[in-house]
């Protein structure tokens, strides 16, 4: 069987690159045939691309010309890279571009992968292009059961199921939970909600004892980053360092992990954190978290938005050893659902109940 992912970019260092690169290397290892369609080239995907799997670009830079003229080009070649490869099923990365993609793959089996919060829209169109997928996707998957709900509710998806990403690092060593130190790893982008946790830091009254917050990633905000951190003299107490592929020793020099985001998905981090023994602090936003942390468990969830609260469990977490390491042996436990090959079986199962129609 040949699969075609198609994607914007694989370029940035964030979750939807990241599991998708994850799941077309796991399915080639399967020996399906593979290959991923990224509108543009930026240089070498930023996580490690098996040699089984094709990558195919559709432009070697960005296209600047106007959106309505780039979308018709970008059909058209599609369009053509689908005549010309032959493809027995398209899995169309995000909603966003349905308007695009669905054109394209007519006539082919094709699933709309839907990495985000079914509430959460990027442009204006981004409702039509959702019930363009509903429509016309023959699947639509979702990451969490709360979204499979809502696409099935507000776009009338008939065919709407839920598979969660894979746990995708090597978590053979796990962190021994001796430092005094915090992580979060994400972009800096207003989703994230570096602002909330910087504010939240600023509370932690454990800050003051040699506790310090590392924040790994890139991003637009990363002067406001820096602004917010230098007003509130936190310079001695937060690192700042850029997206790096190497986390792993990241999470292995931490002792909890916390997550501030204003919406997500279902935030692959929080899987990889738990998967090395971390436990977690984190806003319970709409969908994600409460997917994969049980609330006094594995971790603590927390109001959204409510830095005294963030700020709160932080420090009590901080404060007991003993519930850091409960929190870290439930999680090692219940992380187990998230492992690669049983999240492969489930795309599996999905792809034969779709030959069999």
């Amino acid at each position: 069987m040949k699969i075609f992912f198609v994607i914007k970019s694989l370029h940035a260092a964030a979750g939807t690159e990241r599991a998708t690169i994850a799941v077309a290397n796991g399915l080639a290892k399967r020996n399906y045939e593979v290959g991923i369609v990224s509108f543009v080239n930026e240089g070498a995907p930023f996580f490690e691309v098996l040699p089984e799997v094709q990558l195919l670009y559709l432009y070697n830079k960005k296209d600047k010309r106007p959106s309505l003229i780039r979308d018709y080009s970008r059909r058209v070649k599609l369009r053509a890279f689908y005549k010309q490869y032959k493809p027995d099923l398209i899995i169309i990365v995000g909603s966003g571009r349905s308007m695009l993609n669905i054109p394209a793959a007519r006539g082919i089996q094709n699933i709309t992968w839907e990495h985000f919060n079914v509430n959460i829209n990027w442009h204006l169109l981004h409702p039509l292009s959702k019930k363009l997928a509903a429509m016309y996707s023959d699947c639509v998957v979702t990451l969490t059961k709360q979204d499979a709900i809502n696409f099935k509710n507000k776009y009338g998806g008939q065919n709407v199921v839920c598979i969660p990403n894979p746990v995708t690092i090597d978590s053979s060593v796990k962190s021994p939970l001796t430092e005094k130190r915090v992580l979060s790893i994400g972009r800096l982008t207003h989703q994230k909600g570096y602002d909330y946790l910087i504010e939240a830091w600023s509370k932690v009254e454990n800050r003051k004892t040699g506790w310090k917050l590392r924040i790994i990633g890139s991003g637009k905000l990363l002067p406001q980053v820096q602004e917010s951190i230098r007003q509130l003299n936190l310079e001695d107490s937060i690192e700042l360092i850029p997206s790096t592929d190497n986390v792993i020793k990241h999470y292995q020099e931490s002792s909890i992990y916390v997550m501030s985001s204003r919406y997500e998905g279902l935030p692959l981090v929080l899987i990889e954190a738990m998967s090395m023994g971390l436990p977690i602090v984190s806003f319970d936003c709409e969908t994600g978290p409460r997917d994969i942390v049980t609330h006094d468990v594995t971790g603590r969830l927390v109001p959204p938005f409510d830095t005294d609260k963030l700020a709160w469990e932080l420090n009590e977490l901080m404060n007991d050893a003993s519930k850091r390491q409960l929190y870290s042996q439930n999680a090692l436990i219940n992380v187990d659902k998230f492992e690669t090959e049983k999240i492969l079986d489930q795309w599996e199962q999905l792809f034969n109940q779709l030959k069999s129609k």
